[in-house]
């Protein structure tokens, strides 16, 4: 829900903070940092709460994160200077921290047979929560005038509501403490020296840092009086809504398209021909006007992105060795925090030279995995009846 309302509003804030006499660099850089808060808490912070939840429980980090994004949101509500959102930005990162809480929770919950589909039903949750946020975030925005205290209290509302479920209705999964060592780093070398792996993560970094410099500059694009949309005062609400339509495209694609193309071409073929659709999509985004160009560019976008996101976790998840299966979540999570948090640092500056100038370099990263998609394979299948990612 905030998603329409954070780069401006940093900018804004940004702006005033340093003064009539900051270089549009200055103002990019720390735009880019008010977003970037969010994804470095996370990524600080996700490793101390797993550890932490093996020790005292599941319940009771889950119950104490919640309070924390009331908490975020009511000082987002009220952010009235730069810090403030800084802040505010922070402690959301460190309550959404406890998603590798939720995803050990329902580890502990579920038979081994039945992991996936809670997994999945997760990652459905997730998906929903992308297509309806962006477009109750431009519906409370353009209600309240772009003022943000609706929309700050309608999060910590619902924030506050699964508080209360975790405190009266869900109980604790950890039958016994456990030690909670952390093994990030040794999981993380195994993978590196995996044949085949490393490159695959690498390939997971480039796309979300290639995308990320769509994410965190959109709304940005659609404002900006010196560009050909010039939405103004209305870009928040033009840019939330399509940004639902992007969740939409990808929720189709992953629940419906994906399951049945994937067994007639592999995830390799639809791997390679996401990027191919990709690459062009993300460069052209910030030359196609409104509405049906952009439209086309951006539902190309949600195709790519729907076909590319679940074949390569499903290429990545199969080609982790046994022994790190369950660690290997823990490693994709990071690396798209990273992503997240030195993606903003420099498609911001970068927009403030050029408008079109984070797309173009978006689409050059992607390049990378798309070229390193021909390197992979599918040999034949094995003992266990599974083919597995070469390369």
């Amino acid at each position: 829900m905030f998603i329409p309302d954070l780069q401006l509003r940093g900018k804004l804030l940004a702006t005033q903070h340093l003064g009539p006499g900051a270089t549009p660099q200055q103002i990019g850089f720390l735009t880019g940092l008010s977003l970037a808060a969010f994804s470095l808490a996370q990524l600080l912070t996700a490793p101390f709460l797993g550890r932490l939840s093996d020790r005292i429980g599941r319940k009771k980090i889950l119950l104490l994160t919640s309070l924390l994004s009331v908490a975020s949101y009511v000082v987002y509500a009220h952010a009235e200077s730069y810090a403030a959102v800084l802040v505010a930005r922070a402690l959301s990162g460190i309550a959404a921290a406890n998603l590798g809480v939720a995803f050990a929770y329902i580890a502990d919950i579920t038979a081994p047979e039945e992991r996936a589909k809670g997994l999945g039903m997760l990652g459905a949750a997730f998906g929903l929560g992308f297509i309806l946020g962006p477009v109750a975030g431009a519906f409370l925005l353009g209600v309240s005038q772009n003022d943000p205290t609706l929309l700050g209290y309608v999060g910590a509302g619902l924030a506050a509501l699964n508080a209360l479920y975790i405190a009266f209705v869900l109980s604790e999964s950890l039958r016994q403490p456990r030690e909670g060592q952390s093994r990030f780093v040794p999981d993380l070398a195994l993978a590196l020296k995996t044949p085949g792996l490393g490159l695959m993560l690498a390939m997971f970094f480039a796309i979300n840092f290639g995308f990320t410099n769509l994410e965190t500059t959109f709304f940005q694009l659609l404002e900006s009086p010196n560009w050909i949309f010039r939405q103004g005062e209305h870009a928040r609400q033009t840019g939330g809504y399509i940004l639902g339509l992007v969740g939409v495209v990808s929720v189709i694609m992953q629940g419906f398209i994906v399951r049945r193309a994937t067994p007639r071409f592999g995830e390799v073929r639809l791997l390679r021909f996401s990027y191919l659709l990709y690459i062009p999509a993300l460069a052209l985004v910030p030359f196609a006007p409104l509405w049906m160009p952009a439209i086309l560019c951006i539902v190309a976008l949600g195709i790519a992105g729907g076909l590319a996101q679940p074949s390569l976790s499903s290429l990545i998840s199969r080609a982790a060795p046994r022994e790190i299966q369950g660690g290997i979540f823990g490693i994709t999570q990071a690396l798209g925090a990273l992503a997240r948090f030195l993606g903003p640092l420099v498609s911001n500056p970068l927009f403030q030279w050029r408008p079109y100038a984070p797309y173009l370099l978006g689409a050059i990263v992607i390049l990378f995995p798309a070229f390193a998609a021909w390197k992979l394979s599918m040999p034949p299948a094995g003992e266990d009846g599974e083919s597995v990612p070469g390369h």
